[in-house]
């Protein structure tokens, strides 16, 4: 097995490194990679993964710092898929409405 520092076993087993670069601002690295932030919102804290993705918000810094350690948790997991979804049945509700509203102008048109 391939132990070296770029492998996925490696980084796997890493220890996830902290530091606080702004008021209210923690990055995460893992393996000399990066990994993740937490930036400390309105009641809250927010976590980000390796890609700039919420992963959620939470009251407690240890939480969220915490929540970046398995975003394949199932609790993250469901999170993401969520908005996922919401963001799916919102574009189709605008979407529809444009439509309808598209197809009313059309057929009041020869009225006007």
């Amino acid at each position: 097995m391939d132990t070296s520092s770029g492998s996925p076993a490696a980084l796997a087993s890493a220890r996830v490194m902290w530091a606080k670069v702004d008021t209210g601002f923690w990055v995460a690295h893992r393996g000399g990679e990066y990994f993740g932030c937490v930036d400390q919102v309105a009641g809250g804290f927010v976590s980000r993964d390796a890609h700039g993705v919420p992963v959620g918000r939470y009251d407690a810094l240890d939480m969220a710092k915490a929540s970046l350690r398995s975003t394949t948790h199932p609790v993250n997991v469901s999170r993401r898929r969520r908005l996922e979804r919401a963001a799916v049945l919102t574009a189709t509700g605008v979407g529809g409405t444009a439509l309808a509203l598209a197809l009313t102008a059309g057929a009041l048109a020869p009225f006007l």
